[in-house]
């Protein structure tokens, strides 16, 4: 049996939740990460699939987003890390990843805390099973 994850606080200004859709016009959704910011810190990533991936097979047909499920780790940490690079800033990195990508991964819109901290465990639904 796996040990339960023991209740923390994330402190973030801001987050955002990106969730792969396996068809652009489904209602179904599988989360990938929580992406979210502390001002003058680097972005921090919360995983919400396992390290090494997800099998894309039955999810999408497509190699660009096949290779992205199954190292999301990579593929958020490369692009996002552009993106700060070209604006100079983790918030505005990642209002340009949410504004650039928003077919089959789908993000929230990035949500401000105002000093509240994110406490664990975080809820996410999944609907239905892949």
């Amino acid at each position: 049996m796996q040990q339960a994850i023991e209740p923390t606080e994330i402190s973030l200004d801001a987050y955002t939740i990106c969730s792969f859709l396996p068809d652009i016009k489904s209602a179904r959704a599988l989360p990938l990460a929580l992406i979210g910011y502390r001002h003058s810190e680097d972005p921090w990533f919360v995983w919400l699939v396992p390290k090494e991936g997800v099998e894309p097979a039955g999810l999408t047909e497509d190699p660009y987003y096949a290779k992205v499920l199954r190292d999301p780790y990579a593929y958020f940490k490369k692009k996002l890390g552009k993106y700060v690079e070209e604006t100079g800033s983790v918030k505005r990195g990642i209002e340009m990843l949410i504004d650039c990508h928003q077919n089959h991964l789908s993000f929230t819109p990035l949500t401000e805390l105002r000093e509240q901290p994110l406490r664990h465990p975080l809820q996410v639904e999944f609907v239905g099973a892949f």
